[in-house]
Formats: C-alpha cells, sequence, structure tokens
C-alpha cells in the first residue's frame, strides 16, 4: 500500500468521526497531508469545547509524512479551553486526536486559529485554508442532513405501506435533485479554488481509492483544471491509476 492509500485509510476513519453520520465525507485533505507553501507559517491554536469527558485530557496535534505520524504538539483542556502554537515551515495538514484517537482535521498555517467543538458538530476557522474547508463542510452537511432526511422519509413509507406510486415518484425525483446539488456544490467549490490547497482535499472527496474508472463529474473537474492543480500529488496519483489524460 503506497502513502496515498494510506492517508486515504487514515482519513476515512478521521472523517466518519468528525462527521459522525455524513456518507460523502471520506477523504478531506488528502492531499494536504503534505506540504506547501515555502515560507514560515506562525500559527496560533484556541479551543473551546463543549463536550462530556474532556475536562484534563491531554490533546495531541499530529500530521503524517513517508508512512508515519509526526508528533507536532499538545495540550490539556482546563475549564473547557486549550492553546497550542508553534511554526511550521509551511502551510501544513494536521489531526487534532484526543490521545491516539483522531478528531478533527485542520490546517496549520498563519495566523489564529479557532477550534469549537459541540456535541453535534466540530468548526475550524480564523485562516484561510481552515476557513475554506469548513464553510463548506458547513453547507455540504446541511444537503447531507436533507438527503438523509428524504431518503428516510422513503423509507418510513415503504415499511409503512402509506404511499402509491407518484409519491413514490416525488420522493425519487427529490432525492435525485439533491445528488444533483451536492455534485454542483462539489464542482462550483473547486473549480473556484483551483489555486487553493483545499480545492483538491475536496476533490479527494469525490475520489474512491478503489475507483478505477472516472464519473463525468470528475472528468469535468480535471478538464477544466489548471496544470499546478493536476500536478499536485493526489491528483497526479489518482489520475495516473484511473489512465485519465489532459485534452
Amino acid at each position: 500500500m503506497n502513502n496515498v492509500s494510506i492517508c486515504v485509510v487514515i482519513l476515512q476513519s478521521i472523517l466518519k468521526m468528525f462527521c459522525m453520520k455524513n456518507v460523502y465525507l471520506i477523504l478531506v485533505a488528502l492531499i494536504n497531508i503534505y506540504t506547501f507553501d515555502s515560507c514560515n507559517q506562525k500559527y496560533k491554536i484556541n479551543g473551546n469545547v463543549d463536550l462530556y469527558g474532556y475536562e484534563g485530557l491531554q490533546l495531541n496535534l499530529v500530521s503524517y509524512s513517508d508512512g508515519d505520524f509526526i508528533f507536532i504538539d499538545s495540550c490539556k483542556v482546563y475549564h473547557g479551553k486549550f492553546q497550542m502554537d508553534g511554526v511550521v515551515d509551511d502551510i501544513t495538514f494536521a489531526i487534532l486526536c484526543r490521545d491516539k484517537e483522531p478528531i478533527l482535521p485542520l490546517y496549520l498555517e498563519k495566523g489564529n486559529i479557532m477550534i469549537k467543538m459541540k456535541p453535534t458538530q466540530y468548526d475550524v476557522d480564523g485562516t484561510e485554508q481552515n476557513d475554506l474547508l469548513y464553510d463548506f463542510l458547513s453547507e455540504k452537511r446541511v444537503v447531507d442532513n436533507r438527503y438523509e432526511e428524504t431518503v428516510q422519509k422513503k423509507m418510513n413509507l415503504l415499511s409503512e405501506g402509506l404511499f402509491n406510486k407518484d409519491e413514490l415518484e416525488r420522493i425519487d425525483k427529490a432525492i435525485d435533485d439533491i445528488c444533483l446539488e451536492m455534485e454542483n456544490l462539489m464542482y462550483d467549490f473547486i473549480t473556484k479554488n483551483y489555486n487553493q490547497k483545499v480545492s483538491v482535499g475536496v476533490f479527494s472527496m469525490l475520489c474512491n481509492s478503489e475507483t478505477t474508472s472516472i464519473t463525468p463529474l470528475i472528468k469535468r473537474i480535471l478538464d477544466n483544471a489548471p496544470k499546478e492543480f493536476l500536478k499536485s500529488p493526489f491528483v497526479e496519483n489518482y489520475t495516473q491509476e484511473i489512465g485519465y489524460a489532459p485534452n
């Protein structure tokens, strides 16, 4: 298993916990485990925790490189708050962990990073890449919830036998519309942010590590992508695996 495949497995686990019931959040920020933009990035993290069982608990900040986890920093939660600060050479994808259990992904980059951990969701903001990532995830969460509610409505009708053909067709049409809305959300975000590091991470959400064929949506994204996007490690590896050649 190569490093990219290992990263896929790790981030699948992270993001399933992070988004709890989100069926689409599979591979956010895969490529962003690697580093970017050669310049010092001085960061400060301030966290608020509104979760049971975290008081006095040690949180670890780690990154991942060449098949190994790399320890960056740690701190303890006191009175529902925690702080970390430091300097990294480049914008770096990192993972906040509870002991060895991944909690959430974030970027270490220049600026003040704010982490909010609540029972229903986690948010990270205050710097460019984190703002972009978590704003996108917030929009996506709304669409995902609507999808799950609509599917559940269909399942309830089928189990209770309280339906007719026209009603089922309306629900199926609503499900198709929501799926299209999700595709458009991803396409718009990626193409508007080709020059941002996080765009490759969101693109990776569309790409299953076992997939050997290309979907129309992925092809459309790749066909319109600049060379810098296509040359990023994840995209380059993925396109080689599926046999994609730029037009």
